[in-house]
């Protein structure tokens, strides 16, 4: 029987490569041989030779052994790859991996996770609504009201925050000019109508014109002169939008956990986690909505298709102390009797004129009485700080990645995640398939070994 021979033929044991050209060659088969593990015995003393073909089908030589001069016998193994390549190039199978397609949102167990890591940000600065400045917000009970009841806000400036200040602990005592101006301050405790004050880190552009009106201060009954704000009149919510993206290192499947991990910086809040692969397309749309009479900040998270992906509530506001100085009440109604008095008596004894001097005396009679009466402080609220905003104002993107192997170094001998189904012929190189069943017109031994040829991985060549 004739077969064909090669010497020097190179390929893997796992591939379906196939030989061209080769050398014919007459030989008898030693007895008791086997398709799958042939023996040929040639009139030959070529010990190269190492591929050969019979019967249709290629075997690795195994072993080239002398029986005497001349006589050679050739032992082979079956190459399934090669033999039944048309039967595996038609087939359609599950395919784990590949060297010609993949999938790059598919993870790859095959790529080593390193110890250090790359560090990317994306800073959104300049938002308009954030100042480090802000403003005061002051809420008081008086009798004009607004759009939040009862209570009545006004929205100053430091200038005017220290103006109210002064204002209100203002030594009546020595600076009354009349009794109007001491009974004011004692009886109608202008002070003790304002419920409290914060501080927000807001600035006055990002105020709606149509919720605020810029007046006098009106506390209780009193209307502060000089003392100016926005008088809050219906709902006031100042609202800015942005958009950053994800400082993305990988544009494969290490975009997400746990080859990177992201955290995001909102102003006034600190730095919150987010899961990369929530934001399609890597895009993060932003939208603050802030109630500045109280304080309260509402941030909303969008991915690239406005699909809102995360909330996150807090507060803004820093509460300040609210204080004033004064005498004790108690005392001084006795005193102010005392000299209501001599009032009395001094339009008794010198008429209607007198009612000047009575005057001036009750203003010496409260001075008189202020020196010897020791001032009592109050105070309400927090003596807040500001390091809510001293973290900066700014939103900022953070991307830490893991260090990792390079995928592409692995394709030639692992190729990559496809997991899909597909015909094998439409591959090059290495191909893994997944519940291999290839029918081909072979004894079961041969049909199993093709099975796990496929299964194990192999290079369709």
């Amino acid at each position: 029987m004739n077969i064909k021979v090669w010497s020097g033929f190179t390929k893997r044991r796992n591939s379906t490569k196939q030989p061209t050209g080769g050398t014919t060659v007459t030989c008898v088969l030693k007895e008791t041989t086997s398709i799958e593990k042939p023996t040929f015995v040639l009139s030959s003393n070529d010990f190269t030779i190492n591929y050969v073909e019979a019967f249709s089908h290629y075997y690795f030589v195994e072993d080239v052994k002398s029986v005497r001069n001349g006589i050679i016998e050739v032992s082979c193994t079956m190459d399934y790859g090669a033999t039944y390549k048309s039967d595996i190039g038609s087939y359609t199978a599950f395919i784990e991996r590949s060297a010609s397609y993949s999938n790059t949102a598919l993870p790859d167990p095959f790529v080593a996770i390193m110890n250090d890591e790359i560090v990317a940000s994306n800073v959104v600065s300049g938002l308009s609504m954030f100042v480090s400045g802000g403003f005061y917000v002051i809420s008081v009970l008086n009798d004009i009201g607004s759009g939040n009841g009862f209570t009545t806000y006004y929205i100053t400036d430091k200038a005017n925050l220290e103006a109210l200040a002064a204002y209100v602990n203002t030594n009546w005592g020595s600076a009354a000019t009349d009794v109007t101006d001491w009974l004011q301050s004692t009886f109608l405790k202008t002070a003790d109508s304002i419920i409290d004050c914060i501080w927000v880190p807001i600035a006055f552009t990002a105020l709606p014109a149509s919720a605020i009106s810029w007046e006098t201060m009106k506390i209780g009954v009193d209307v502060v002169t000089g003392v100016q704000g926005y008088r809050v009149t219906g709902p006031c919510v100042a609202t800015v939008s942005t958009s950053t993206s994800i400082p993305h290192i990988y544009n494969d499947f290490r975009m997400g956990e746990p080859y990177t991990s992201c955290k995001l910086y909102l102003p006034c809040y600190g730095c919150v986690s987010i899961n990369p692969l929530d934001f399609v397309g890597a895009g993060i749309n932003i939208r603050f909505d802030c109630d500045v009479t109280t304080g309260d900040m509402v941030c909303y998270l969008y991915d690239s298709f406005n699909l809102l992906i995360a909330t996150y509530t807090y507060n803004v506001g820093v509460s300040c102390p609210v204080g004033k100085v004064g005498s004790n009440v108690t005392q001084t109604v006795g005193s102010i009797l005392s000299a209501a008095g001599s009032v009395a008596s001094a339009v008794a004894s010198s008429g209607g004129t007198a009612i000047a001097h009575g005057v001036g005396a009750v203003a010496s009679g409260i001075n008189a009485l202020n020196a010897g009466v020791s001032p009592t402080a109050s105070i309400h609220g927090g003596k807040g700080g500001r390091a809510i905003a001293e973290n900066g104002l700014d939103v900022v993107c953070t991307a830490i990645c893991k260090n990792t192997a390079d995928p592409d170094d692995l394709t030639y001998i692992h190729g990559k995640p496809f997991m899909a189904k597909a015909q094998i012929s439409n591959f090059t190189g290495y191909v893994k398939c997944s519940g291999a069943d290839v029918p081909i017109a072979g004894a079961e031994p041969e049909k199993t070994a093709v099975n796990d040829l496929l299964n194990g991985g192999f290079y369709y060549e």
